[in-house]
């Protein structure tokens, strides 16, 4: 029988295709749900919505200006296009989330994390804290090291080395630094052992 989460995934998932998000979000949603059962306490009506949404806005910035400024990506910071997504992105899961009949007071939480997610660090709640976490963690991974290394012409090691270099500031929950470091691992034994298939050239 499909979930309330089955429905936010399927309305979400057309805005997915651009920057890599049809990889990144399913990434990061199964990365969420891994955070959630390391703290219960943790809403995932909250946590599970916001993650399969916040980067939907991206679908409304054109993809030329993702090349010019990936936010978030190793040396291509840009505020002015973080913002962008983040304010489309809040605006997108209001109108998806409401049409779901999702509890208003629920959207506006999932819709503050958005916000946010990559222009103000610091996390207001546990569960924004879940969401940047669970954002983060697919960068540790082999399949972000073929993607990512090409958006600003990094070798692997550069790309691992910058990645690894960043868990003690990005992570923000013990369980995330664990999951960052053990997905660093594997991306650095798969290179190591020529197995990584690093023939990926991806755009945003």
């Amino acid at each position: 029988m499909s979930t309330l989460y089955d429905q936010i995934y399927a309305a979400s998932e057309p805005y997915w295709q651009t920057r890599s998000n049809e990889i990144h979000l399913p990434m990061a949603y199964d990365y969420a749900k891994q955070l959630l059962a390391a703290y219960p306490q943790a809403d995932e009506s909250i946590v599970l919505p916001a993650i399969l949404l916040h980067d939907i806005g991206y679908f409304n910035v054109p993809e030329e200006t993702h090349l010019n400024g990936l936010a978030g990506a190793p040396k291509g910071w840009s505020p002015d296009v973080t913002r962008l997504h983040e304010m489309e992105g809040m605006r997108l899961a209001g109108e998806i989330l409401a049409h779901l009949n999702y509890p208003p007071e629920k959207i506006a939480a999932i819709q503050k994390i958005i916000d946010g997610h990559d222009s103000n660090p610091p996390p207001h709640s546990l569960e924004d804290a879940l969401v940047k976490d669970a954002d983060k963690l697919w960068r540790f991974t082999i399949t972000a090291a073929r993607i990512c290394r090409y958006w600003n012409n990094q070798t692997p090691q550069q790309y691992m080395d910058y990645c690894e270099a960043k868990i003690p500031t990005w992570m923000l929950t013990d369980k995330g630094r664990e999951l960052a470091q053990a997905a660093m691992a594997e991306t650095r034994r798969a290179y190591a052992e020529g197995t990584a298939e690093d023939d990926m050239i991806a755009t945003p």
